[in-house]
């Protein structure tokens, strides 16, 4: 719904339907390993040091988290098991932001 009322808004102010109804569906996969592979280390590195209430409340598998960060470089991304990991930073930093 809001997608839609966005693209009419977008009609509107005159955009073409290049913008309001693109043939090709935007993807931010490239974006998500980028930011997975290079920027999220740092991230992971300070939950394993300094702990996480992820790990405290059993949500998240240390063992296993550690495992996949290790696994991940640049040429290895597997975007459908490791695009989970941007879901476990960002619940990472709200508990951070919470607690």
């Amino acid at each position: 719904m809001l997608k839609q009322l966005q693209r009419r808004r977008l009609t509107s102010l005159g955009l073409s339907s290049d913008v309001t109804q693109p043939v090709e569906r935007e993807s931010f996969a490239e974006v998500v390993e980028h930011a997975i592979v290079y920027h999220a280390r740092p991230v992971f590195e300070r939950m394993f040091r300094e702990g996480s209430a992820l790990f405290d409340a059993g949500l998240v598998d240390p063992d296993a988290l550690r495992t996949a960060v290790d696994r991940i470089g640049p040429g290895s991304y597997r975007e459908d098991e490791d695009a989970k990991l941007l879901q476990v930073i960002h619940l990472d930093l709200a508990a951070r932001a919470f607690l």
